[in-house]
């Protein structure tokens, strides 16, 4: 029976995203030559080729890039306020006119006329550059957020892989134990024929037999659902059964380390976390929005220019006369809405609360964010603790079975015994990959929250390179 505590969330993208906000990252701090060597894809080299797979092909990055590239074009959008505005109109008319009492005065004007002019905001109180400048704040935050999202898909993958392994370990040791009660079902089926067992005993026993074959199919399609999963999200076409390890190799944890990766975070107030960039900047985008709202009201100056050439009638008594006028013009114009009504009082009040929000929320998230990351080291240190009783329980189980089969070429014990011993040990191997797959996947998560992934360096200056 697969744990839940193990079990891969259904709902995948949904729940991915839900963690996003959990994984904010710090920025390289100096330990990345230290954290090397202890990440799960260093004990385990095929999660490293999905990982960096996941980066190209995983629906949730593909979705972060896309919304940070709608945010450049909304940059773009924002300079161009700044800009030059062109506009033009060629047309090409026969234009008829004559008096209505008169209708012998006639005149035709036919050609081509057209109108052309320039338009330049000259001075609008800041509000354009700081209309530029909160775009760029905004595409800052959706880049920083491209980053925070694969970031958080290293640690959902790694935790993901390692329940597989884990999972792949409990439906391993259902179906030996299924094995062996099939085979105790046939020597009690064979004591049945003898008398030596009643047919309710028989009975009972097939029972049982039947729930853990149930069980046991029921393992096995929760795991192929949850490589299913697994590959989805990141990436792949599909995660066989073989593709998935058998064993965690023992996990490569320092205390001092992690004690290090601590207080690097408290020194700076975690300041040095991209999750910090993030907020800050959405304060900068408060902040000149601020700005922007408080010169609503005064006047907006900018300058145009426009030449063209037009029809022009003039009647002089019975007389009709058409000709094409050409013009030409420079001029100052200014704009100014004196009173809207206290809207602008409105949204200067609302853009301030926006700001002093953000810089709320900014002050309570580096705070959690040192409270997440002292709690973990204490996880962690519980973590270690347990993979080295689990590490001594499957010593004993392995001894016991030993001793077991000593004693079974001896005659002493039935060699059902022995088997059943042999299932104590696969037991305690799925606690020992269980304890080895926690501590693996919290060290991962404190390394994001409190380090510097080595892996994500690698591929964010890949990526930055290609782009």
């Amino acid at each position: 029976m697969v744990s839940p505590g193990l079990r891969f969330p259904r709902a995948w993208s949904r729940f991915a995203f839900a963690l996003l906000p959990l994984f904010p990252l710090a920025d390289a701090r100096g330990q990345g030559g230290e954290v090397a060597g202890t990440m799960p894809e260093d004990q385990l080299p095929a999660l490293r080729a999905i990982l960096e797979a996941a980066f190209e092909r995983s629906p949730l990055l593909v979705e972060a890039e896309f919304r940070r590239a709608a945010q450049e074009a909304q940059v773009i959008i924002a300079d161009s306020a700044r800009l030059p505005g062109v506009s033009g109109q060629l047309n090409y008319a026969s234009n008829d006119t004559s008096i209505s009492s008169a209708n012998s005065s006639q005149s035709r004007a036919t050609g081509f006329f057209y109108n052309a002019s320039v338009n330049q905001a000259l001075f609008h109180w800041g509000a354009l550059k700081n209309q530029a400048e909160a775009a760029r704040f905004r595409l800052g935050i959706e880049q920083r957020k491209f980053d925070v999202a694969f970031r958080a898909l290293c640690v959902l993958l790694r935790k993901a892989y390692l329940a597989l392994i884990v999972e792949k370990a409990r439906l391993h040791h259902a179906r030996e134990s299924l094995r062996l009660q099939r085979a105790e079902l046939g020597v009690l089926a064979e004591r049945k024929e003898t008398g030596g067992v009643s047919a309710a005993v028989l009975e009972g026993e097939r029972l049982r037999v039947r729930e853990a074959a149930l069980e046991a199919e029921r393992a096995e399609a929760e795991f192929a659902a949850n490589r299913s999963r697994f590959a989805r999200l990141a990436g792949l076409a599909e995660l066989p059964e073989g593709a998935v390890p058998a064993d965690i190799p023992a996990p490569v944890f320092s205390p001092a380390l992690a004690a290090a990766l601590t207080a690097a975070l408290l020194r700076d107030g975690a300041k040095g976390t991209l999750d910090y960039e993030i907020h800050e900047l959405a304060v900068q985008e408060a902040l000149r929005r601020h700005r922007i709202e408080k010169v609503r009201l005064l006047p907006k100056f900018s300058v145009g220019a426009g030449v063209s050439l037009e029809n022009s009638t003039d009647v002089n008594g019975a007389t009709v006369n058409q000709q094409g006028i050409q013009r030409r013009s420079v001029s100052i114009n200014a704009q100014w809405n004196i009173f809207d009504g206290f809207a602008t009082k409105g949204a200067t009040r609302e853009a301030l609360a926006s700001k002093r929000f953000a810089e709320r929320t900014l002050a309570a998230r580096m705070d959690e964010i040192q409270r997440d990351a002292q709690a973990l080291e204490r996880s962690l240190r519980l973590d270690a603790e347990q993979v080295e009783i689990s590490d001594i329980r499957r010593g004993i189980a392995t001894e016991g079975r030993k001793l077991l089969a000593d004693e079974a070429r001896l005659g002493n014990v039935a060699q059902g015994d022995v088997d059943r011993a042999q299932l104590g040990i696969l037991q305690a191997e799925v606690g020992t990959l269980a304890a080895r797959a926690a501590l693996l996947g919290r060290w991962s998560e404190f390394v994001a929250l409190a380090g510097d992934d080595p892996l994500f360096n690698v591929l964010s200056a890949r990526h930055a390179r290609e782009k």
